[in-house]
């Protein structure tokens, strides 16, 4: 009797140890933190395809449901990546939207506990003239984003941070040939001006865009003829042209808008400013 009361009891302990165990595992929150938005191009075309990057980070490995809206359109995913530090980083694409305004991108993000969700506003012009450039990026916009995407030409992209202050925002790369082409997909930006742009602000709004060219003594795919070639091709001839103690200082006119490029050994750069 003993014996029988002694097994029944062990089997009580064991029943009640397996059901709390299972109790607490399913009771273990799953975490889905920070949605990270990334577009392609921080100010967009309205003629082309649009591409996002999404990245989020989680303490589990469970597949999640995650969905990507641009104005009542879900994004075609195109790669999925985990690492370690990194998160999970997801590619989308859409189609060209052919309409300009601004438009809430979304993202939800649903395991089976509970979800998360992130928006972002993305800006859509008719091109990338100057002027639409220029009337398009008041600070409020500009400043609203955290990082921007440079698509790798393998799979998947790499996340840009962008930088902010109270008067500048480093407003993304945008080159059709650089040192790193093999790598990333070519995005050109206003025509004519590749480079790593900057946007300066005062109390009035946009001040000037800076644009870093190109480095001709780093980057060996960079030609400083080609790059005056272009910018001839797109705004004219020069309308004058002096020489300083470290280099030549070229200025152009597009309009209201001068183009005023600097050219020293080490760098070619590019400032435009409205009249």
């Amino acid at each position: 009797m003993k014996k029988h009361t002694l097994l029944l009891a062990l089997i009580s302990i064991l029943f009640y140890s397996c059901a709390k165990k299972g109790e607490n595992s399913q009771s273990t929150p799953k975490k889905i933190e920070r949605i990270i938005i990334s577009p392609e191009y921080l100010l967009q075309s309205k003629s082309s395809e649009i591409y996002i990057g999404v990245r989020y980070f989680k303490d589990y490995s469970d597949k999640d449901n995650i969905t990507l809206s641009l104005n009542g359109q879900t994004g075609t995913q195109l790669s999925e990546i985990t690492a370690q530090l990194e998160g999970t980083s997801l590619l989308f694409k859409f189609n060209a939207v052919n309409q300009t305004g601004d438009f809430k991108i979304r993202c939800v993000i649903k395991n089976d506990q509970n979800s998360l969700d992130q928006e972002q506003t993305l800006r859509l012009v008719n091109d990338f003239s100057i002027n639409s450039v220029w009337n398009s990026l008041d600070k409020n916009y500009s400043s609203s984003f955290s990082s921007y995407a440079d698509r790798l030409k393998t799979t998947g992209y790499t996340l840009r941070l962008v930088s902010s202050t109270s008067t500048n925002v480093q407003f993304g790369a945008y080159f059709e040939n650089y040192a790193y082409s093999n790598l990333y997909v070519s995005k050109s930006f206003i025509a004519g001006l590749a480079g790593i742009y900057s946007l300066v602000y005062n109390d009035l709004g946009l001040q000037q865009i800076k644009i870093n060219n190109g480095s001709p003594d780093v980057d060996q795919n960079f030609s400083t003829a080609k790059f005056y070639a272009d910018v001839t091709a797109n705004y004219g001839n020069y309308v004058s042209q002096s020489n300083t103690g470290s280099g030549k200082v070229t200025v152009f006119k597009n309009g209201i808008y001068t183009l005023t490029v600097t050219e020293t050994p080490a760098l070619v750069s590019t400032i435009i400013t409205k009249s």
